[in-house]
């Protein structure tokens, strides 16, 4: 699970080592060095896209309640994508994908970024939009159609919010008490903590036993999704027009935020196309752009999302975008507010090594992969009792 700013002795030594060593990294330019060899391997730009869930004015008070790596506070976002914006132009997803078609070796005055928001969380309106707006940044809200207008909330928030009822509780999640069935899925996920938990039921189960395990958590503690956190509420359609109107495009997501290697070809094309046609019939115009959820994709899964009509799909696999490269796999870096929290605060220097990619390329962190098997396979990986869940890979979004 990544580790929550909770204030506590050993993450204030775990965060000053870490802006430490960013500081000492930055000092010897370390990210020029990096900046000028991923940009010759990208082939003359680099393309970044980020990736955020939800936007809170208080992070804290958030965290306490819900999946702290989907969340971010107003103030580090505008932070963040104000020191994007210093080095980099702030581009629309479509002039990105335009950048990375053009030839190799065509160069650019500036290196360019693209802000991203997955799940379609209410916030992104009521909170980032103003943002975006004052900074003149582009972005793309990518939205759960099947929940949009309704009071449902996502699986994954219900998920956590009664595992860590659970816990809350002392009740291990191998001991919930659950139907015969759910149970046995519940105990085949079981890991040390909600997060790690939760990351492994989506790694492993189809989307019909997801939800029948989340109905069956919900039962069991008595938690109905107007009892989940109002952060979790998603937007609903008076708000998507409204971030249309704003200069936020908006993309798909999915009907029911399935992970799509999951379910057989004919389903998965329901979700994806069904997706689809709701925007399209809401907003008066198809979208353009698809977000795989969770970051799940294949082969055929990048056929369907193309014969579907999507000229743009983005990933969560932590790497550089590169000129020839898939527009229906490009990759994104995931960004929270531990991304660039030190223990004093916002650090421009940890902000600089993670969002420049200096840690990645040194070997100092772990890149998530792309393709959905090596994706679940490293989420078995990192829930495993030695290893460390990125606690809601969910959040892949």
């Amino acid at each position: 699970m990544p580790e929550r700013a909770d204030g506590s002795p050993r993450w204030i030594v775990r965060r000053a080592l870490k802006v430490a060593v960013a500081r000492a990294l930055h000092a010897a330019g370390a990210h020029r060095a990096v900046g000028t060899l991923r940009r010759r391997q990208a082939g003359g730009a680099r393309v970044l896209v980020v990736s955020y869930h939800r936007v809170t004015h208080d992070y804290r008070a958030s965290a306490r309640e819900g999946l702290a790596s989907l969340l971010v506070s107003a103030d580090t976002l505008r932070r963040q994508l104000e020191q994007l914006g210093r080095t980099r132009e702030l581009v629309s997803l479509a002039d990105a994908r335009r950048i990375l078609a053009e030839p190799p070796g065509t160069a650019r005055a500036r290196d360019v970024v693209t802000v991203t928001f997955d799940d379609g969380y209410a916030d992104v309106h009521g909170v980032a939009l103003p943002i975006l707006r004052a900074l003149g940044a582009p972005a793309t809200a990518f939205v759960v159609t099947g929940l949009v207008g309704t009071s449902r909330r996502l699986p994954h928030d219900r998920i956590y919010a009664a595992l860590a009822e659970l816990a809350t509780r002392g009740i291990p999640p191998e001991r919930a008490g659950l139907p015969r069935g759910p149970q046995a899925l519940l105990d085949a996920c079981a890991r040390a903590g909600p997060a790690a938990t939760l990351d492994r039921l989506i790694a492993r189960l189809p989307h019909p036993r997801l939800l029948e395990v989340a109905d069956a958590l919900a039962a069991r503690v008595g938690l109905a999704d107007a009892d989940l956190p109002a952060g979790t509420r998603v937007l609903d359609w008076d708000e998507i027009r409204a971030l249309q109107a704003g200069g936020v495009e908006v993309g798909g997501h999915t009907v029911t935020h399935a992970v799509l290697p999951h379910l057989p070809a004919a389903r998965a094309r329901r979700e994806i196309a069904g997706c689809r046609d709701a925007l399209a019939e809401r907003l008066g115009r198809p979208p353009r752009a698809f977000a795989y959820p969770n970051g799940y994709h294949t082969p055929a899964v990048r056929r369907l999302v193309a014969e579907l009509g999507f000229e743009v799909a983005v990933t969560t696999e932590d790497a550089e975008n590169v000129r020839g490269g898939d527009p229906l796999a490009l990759r994104r870096k995931m960004v929270w507010e531990n991304t660039t929290l030190g223990p004093a605060g916002y650090s421009p220097a940890l902000a600089t090594c993670n969002l420049e990619g200096v840690f990645t390329a040194l070997g100092l962190v772990r890149p998530v992969p792309g393709e959905w098997r090596a994706l679940a396979d490293a989420e078995e990986e990192r829930a495993r009792p030695s290893g460390r869940s990125r606690g809601a890979r969910i959040a892949a979004g």
